[in-house]
């Protein structure tokens, strides 16, 4: 394996096998001669463990980052499924494998299941609480079981921090209940609210609160019923009206409907692109993007490496508002974020789909550019680190002849080490 002769796939393959089986010390002698002739043994003998990280990273980021934007830019678009005409009021889900056979449904959401709440009086967010000072007890019953809980309510207390105190100890208390204070910025009122996690009309679903010791419950009203318990009612092609404690109910064989809010509009169901992969596509693109920015802006000391992430983020920059339309942000340090509402919504309106497909085949837009950058790192990596880097991480003592070697290999048409070794 002399340079004299040239290196061919297999023995790069075979070396690089060698190096990362730890058997790194049976061919010092080889690397010597061939590879490295004027270093020493010590700067020859391992490959650093930082340089070939950095590479390994960003080439496995930059593989998964091009297969996502593949992805997107038709396939992840294509599939079919049942899809809800209206998310807002109802989504489905198929599960069946024979969608040729669904036909389209109608359904009328009369109502949605929901849960006891109580939701307290408005108090002056900012006064001085007016209750009992000290050790306030109030007790929950709720699914047949008896909680005391407890707050303590300090003298210069206002009447929000009361209500946090109590929120805060019936959520502490794991019981199935969530307990929420809504401020209002303009009047300066809040209101603590108190709702059960459950819905239907289940006994076991209802609770009450009542004091024991003080008058916290009392005083802000967190033992009062706004709304009472109540199931799901819902009409399909016009039938009967059904009932149902859940808002997860069956349409058809292998379709699921999730009930969110009651409409007097039917909500038609029907066959339709199928949102869950291009919205999967799309958080894996966001995370093989992070993954390879952060390696190669984490990477400070290697200019080729601070390239990359810059241009990394000028393509981000150039398409930002476009991207913040469908849910896709980027933080201070450059990092991709995703808003899951907003890209759920994205995608079933069809933006998601325009903005990664409206210059499929072409030459500009954030798939192309976005795609084209991570199709040369993955297939040229050795591009994006620097020799000088690459060669300091060797060991102590190395000195840049070795990478000149590597550099004859390249020149004789084999292609670079780094290439062949990832």
């Amino acid at each position: 394996m002399r340079v004299s002769g040239g290196l061919n796939n297999n023995s790069i393959s075979s070396l690089y096998n060698t190096l990362f089986q730890g058997k790194v010390a049976m061919h010092n002698n080889r690397l010597s001669r061939d590879l490295f002739p004027t270093n020493n043994a010590q700067g020859q003998s391992a490959l650093g463990a930082g340089a070939m990280q950095y590479i390994s990273e960003i080439k496995s980021a930059a593989t998964a980052l091009s297969g996502a934007l593949k992805e997107l830019s038709g396939p992840a678009f294509s599939q079919n499924t049942m899809v809800s005409s209206d998310t807002d009021v109802m989504t489905v889900k198929y599960s069946g494998n024979n969608l040729s056979s669904m036909n389209d449904i109608k359904v009328q959401v009369d109502q949605i299941a929901m849960g006891q709440l109580n939701e307290g009086a408005r108090l002056s967010s900012s006064a001085l609480y007016g209750g009992d000072r000290g050790t306030n007890r109030f007790t929950i019953e709720t699914g047949g079981k008896t909680t005391q809980l407890s707050i303590n309510v300090a003298a210069g207390d206002s009447n929000r921090d009361v209500q946090q105190k109590m929120a805060t100890a019936i959520n502490n208390a794991g019981i199935g209940l969530k307990a929420t204070v809504e401020t209002d910025s303009k009047t300066n009122m809040s209101t603590l609210r108190v709702e059960s996690t459950n819905v239907g009309t289940a006994d076991r679903n209802a609770f009450t609160i009542r004091d024991t010791t003080g008058n916290a419950a009392a005083m802000t009203g967190a033992n009062d019923v706004s709304r009472e318990r109540q199931d799901a009612i819902f009409r399909v092609n016009g039938g009967e009206a059904q009932v149902s404690q859940s808002n997860t109910v069956t349409l058809a064989t292998g379709l699921t409907a999730t009930l969110r809010a009651a409409s007097e509009q039917e909500v038609s169901v029907v066959r339709g692109k199928d949102v869950n992969t291009a919205i999967s596509a799309v958080e894996s693109m966001a995370r093989s993007f992070n993954n390879m920015f952060s390696a190669a802006a984490g990477n400070i000391a290697d200019p080729k490496a601070q390239g990359l992430a810059s241009r990394t983020i000028n393509i981000s920059a150039a398409y930002s508002r476009a991207l913040s339309e469908i849910g896709i942000s980027f933080d201070g340090s450059g990092r991709m974020l995703v808003n899951s509402q907003q890209l759920s919504r994205a995608a079933e309106n069809g933006k998601l789909e325009q903005f990664f497909m409206e210059n499929r085949g072409k030459n500009f837009g954030f798939t192309a550019s976005m795609g084209r950058l991570a199709d040369n790192v993955s297939t040229n990596t050795s591009n994006f680190v620097s020799s000088s880097s690459f060669g300091n991480s060797f060991g102590e003592n190395f000195t840049y002849s070795g990478f000149g070697a590597m550099n004859q290999i390249s020149a004789m048409g084999t292609g670079s080490l780094l290439d062949y070794m990832f």
